[in-house]
Protein backbone atom coordinates (compact mmCIF):
# COMPACT_ATOMS: atom_id res chain seq x y z
CA UNK A 1 0.00 0.00 0.00
CA UNK A 2 2.84 2.59 0.90
CA UNK A 3 4.65 1.87 -2.67
CA UNK A 4 1.11 2.54 -4.16
CA UNK A 5 0.77 5.81 -2.53
CA UNK A 6 4.42 6.61 -3.36
CA UNK A 7 3.90 6.05 -7.22
CA UNK A 8 0.52 7.49 -6.62
CA UNK A 9 2.43 10.72 -5.28
CA UNK A 10 5.03 10.88 -7.70
CA UNK A 11 2.89 10.62 -10.86
CA UNK A 12 0.96 13.94 -9.25
CA UNK A 13 3.90 15.38 -8.48
CA UNK A 14 5.10 14.74 -12.76
CA UNK A 15 2.06 16.23 -13.72
CA UNK A 16 2.04 19.16 -12.07
CA UNK A 17 5.49 19.78 -13.08
CA UNK A 18 4.93 18.73 -16.80
CA UNK A 19 2.14 21.23 -15.98
CA UNK A 20 3.95 24.37 -14.98
CA UNK A 21 6.50 23.42 -17.77
CA UNK A 22 3.57 23.79 -20.62
CA UNK A 23 2.12 27.00 -18.73
CA UNK A 24 5.78 28.46 -18.95
CA UNK A 25 6.71 28.00 -22.64
CA UNK A 26 3.24 29.46 -23.28
CA UNK A 27 4.56 32.56 -21.08
CA UNK A 28 7.42 32.69 -22.60
CA UNK A 29 6.35 32.29 -26.21
CA UNK A 30 3.61 34.86 -25.41
CA UNK A 31 6.29 37.53 -24.75
CA UNK A 32 8.68 36.91 -27.53
CA UNK A 33 5.82 37.06 -29.51
CA UNK A 34 4.60 40.36 -28.13
CA UNK A 35 8.00 41.34 -28.53
CA UNK A 36 8.09 40.59 -32.26
CA UNK A 37 4.78 42.49 -32.69
CA UNK A 38 5.89 45.77 -30.74
CA UNK A 39 8.23 47.10 -33.52
CA UNK A 40 5.61 46.59 -36.27
CA UNK A 41 2.81 48.42 -34.08
CA UNK A 42 5.42 51.27 -33.19
CA UNK A 43 5.61 51.95 -36.87
CA UNK A 44 1.76 51.32 -37.59
CA UNK A 45 1.38 53.74 -34.82
CA UNK A 46 3.58 56.30 -36.11
CA UNK A 47 2.08 55.99 -39.82
CA UNK A 48 -1.52 56.39 -38.61
CA UNK A 49 -3.56 58.68 -40.00
CA UNK A 50 -4.66 61.14 -37.95
CA UNK A 51 -8.43 61.50 -38.37
CA UNK A 52 -10.10 64.94 -37.51
CA UNK A 53 -13.32 66.21 -37.03
CA UNK A 54 -15.18 67.69 -40.26
CA UNK A 55 -15.16 71.42 -38.54
CA UNK A 56 -11.83 71.10 -37.33
CA UNK A 57 -10.55 69.36 -40.70
CA UNK A 58 -11.74 72.43 -43.00
CA UNK A 59 -10.62 74.85 -41.07
CA UNK A 60 -6.97 73.26 -41.22
CA UNK A 61 -7.20 72.66 -45.01
CA UNK A 62 -7.65 76.20 -45.31
CA UNK A 63 -5.05 77.59 -42.90
CA UNK A 64 -2.46 74.64 -44.05
CA UNK A 65 -3.27 75.06 -47.75
CA UNK A 66 -3.81 71.37 -47.77
CA UNK A 67 -6.27 69.47 -50.62
CA UNK A 68 -9.23 68.04 -47.62
CA UNK A 69 -10.46 63.82 -48.08
CA UNK A 70 -12.99 63.17 -46.41
CA UNK A 71 -14.30 59.67 -45.91
CA UNK A 72 -17.74 58.62 -45.84
CA UNK A 73 -18.75 55.66 -43.64
CA UNK A 74 -21.74 53.68 -42.24
CA UNK A 75 -21.37 51.74 -39.06
CA UNK A 76 -22.71 48.47 -40.98
CA UNK A 77 -20.76 49.01 -43.97
CA UNK A 78 -18.20 45.98 -44.73
CA UNK A 79 -16.20 47.57 -47.10
CA UNK A 80 -15.71 50.54 -45.08
CA UNK A 81 -14.28 48.20 -42.94
CA UNK A 82 -11.53 46.59 -45.04
CA UNK A 83 -11.55 50.12 -46.50
CA UNK A 84 -10.14 51.49 -43.08
CA UNK A 85 -7.98 48.18 -42.44
CA UNK A 86 -6.18 47.97 -46.14
CA UNK A 87 -6.47 51.32 -47.45
CA UNK A 88 -6.28 53.66 -44.37
CA UNK A 89 -4.38 51.34 -42.62
CA UNK A 90 -1.54 51.15 -45.47
CA UNK A 91 1.77 52.74 -44.15
CA UNK A 92 2.70 54.44 -47.59
CA UNK A 93 -1.46 55.70 -47.86
CA UNK A 94 -0.92 56.76 -44.04
CA UNK A 95 2.38 58.20 -44.89
CA UNK A 96 1.42 60.37 -47.77
CA UNK A 97 -1.49 61.36 -46.04
CA UNK A 98 0.39 62.84 -43.01
CA UNK A 99 2.53 64.93 -45.03
CA UNK A 100 0.01 66.25 -47.63
CA UNK A 101 -3.33 66.06 -46.56
CA UNK A 102 -6.08 66.88 -44.14
CA UNK A 103 -7.83 63.59 -43.52
CA UNK A 104 -11.58 63.49 -41.95
CA UNK A 105 -13.96 60.57 -41.14
CA UNK A 106 -17.61 61.42 -41.24
CA UNK A 107 -20.75 58.61 -40.60
CA UNK A 108 -22.75 59.65 -43.40
CA UNK A 109 -25.80 58.79 -41.52
CA UNK A 110 -25.33 60.76 -38.49
CA UNK A 111 -27.94 63.04 -38.05
CA UNK A 112 -25.33 65.41 -35.71
CA UNK A 113 -24.39 68.90 -36.46
CA UNK A 114 -21.80 70.35 -38.44
CA UNK A 115 -21.29 73.54 -40.28
CA UNK A 116 -19.80 73.80 -43.85
CA UNK A 117 -19.43 76.80 -46.13
CA UNK A 118 -21.84 78.82 -43.64
CA UNK A 119 -24.74 76.24 -43.18
CA UNK A 120 -25.12 74.04 -40.70
CA UNK A 121 -26.55 70.40 -41.27
CA UNK A 122 -26.36 67.10 -40.35
CA UNK A 123 -23.80 64.78 -41.54
CA UNK A 124 -26.77 62.70 -43.47
CA UNK A 125 -27.53 66.23 -45.23
CA UNK A 126 -23.53 66.62 -45.59
CA UNK A 127 -23.36 63.55 -47.57
CA UNK A 128 -26.53 63.94 -49.85
CA UNK A 129 -24.58 67.38 -50.57
CA UNK A 130 -21.84 65.78 -51.90
CA UNK A 131 -23.46 63.28 -53.93
CA UNK A 132 -22.93 60.27 -52.12
CA UNK A 133 -25.44 57.46 -52.62
CA UNK A 134 -23.00 54.52 -51.34
CA UNK A 135 -20.29 53.78 -49.17
CA UNK A 136 -17.58 53.57 -48.36
CA UNK A 137 -17.39 57.20 -50.46
CA UNK A 138 -14.25 59.55 -50.50
CA UNK A 139 -14.65 63.19 -51.12
CA UNK A 140 -11.79 65.71 -52.29
CA UNK A 141 -12.30 69.35 -51.25
CA UNK A 142 -9.57 71.72 -52.14
CA UNK A 143 -8.22 74.16 -49.32
CA UNK A 144 -10.69 76.65 -50.04
CA UNK A 145 -13.36 74.62 -49.91
CA UNK A 146 -14.41 73.99 -53.10
CA UNK A 147 -15.54 70.19 -54.30
CA UNK A 148 -12.63 68.01 -56.02
CA UNK A 149 -13.92 64.74 -56.80
CA UNK A 150 -16.09 61.99 -54.80
CA UNK A 151 -14.23 58.95 -55.58
CA UNK A 152 -17.47 55.75 -54.97
CA UNK A 153 -16.46 52.04 -53.05
CA UNK A 154 -13.67 50.57 -51.77
CA UNK A 155 -9.92 51.33 -53.04
CA UNK A 156 -7.21 49.07 -52.60
CA UNK A 157 -4.46 50.94 -51.31
CA UNK A 158 -1.94 50.25 -54.35
CA UNK A 159 -4.83 52.57 -56.08
CA UNK A 160 -6.01 54.58 -53.80
CA UNK A 161 -1.95 55.95 -53.68
CA UNK A 162 -1.72 57.57 -57.43
CA UNK A 163 -5.38 59.03 -57.05
CA UNK A 164 -4.10 61.16 -53.88
CA UNK A 165 -0.69 61.90 -55.85
CA UNK A 166 -2.93 62.67 -58.49
CA UNK A 167 -5.06 65.24 -57.01
CA UNK A 168 -2.72 66.56 -53.92
CA UNK A 169 -0.18 67.34 -55.82
CA UNK A 170 -2.65 69.09 -58.43
CA UNK A 171 -1.94 67.09 -61.56
CA UNK A 172 -5.98 67.43 -62.29
CA UNK A 173 -5.59 70.55 -62.82
CA UNK A 174 -3.89 69.91 -66.15
CA UNK A 175 -3.99 66.33 -66.56
CA UNK A 176 -5.92 63.31 -67.51
CA UNK A 177 -6.04 61.03 -64.78
CA UNK A 178 -5.35 58.43 -67.68
CA UNK A 179 -2.29 60.02 -68.66
CA UNK A 180 -1.08 61.12 -65.17
CA UNK A 181 -1.07 56.93 -64.32
CA UNK A 182 0.89 55.94 -68.04
CA UNK A 183 3.52 58.95 -66.77
CA UNK A 184 3.60 57.48 -63.33
CA UNK A 185 4.02 53.72 -64.51
CA UNK A 186 7.02 54.93 -67.08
Amino acid sequence: MAQYLKTELSMKTDKSKSSRRRWAGLAIAAVVLTASLSPADEKNKKEAIQWLDFEKAVAAAKKERKMLVVDFYTDWCGWCKVMDRDTYGNAEVAKYAKAKLIMSKVNAESKAMTRFQDNELTYQQLAAGFGVRGYPATIFIGPDGEFITLVSGFVPADKFMPILEFLADGHYKTTKYEDFLAKRKS
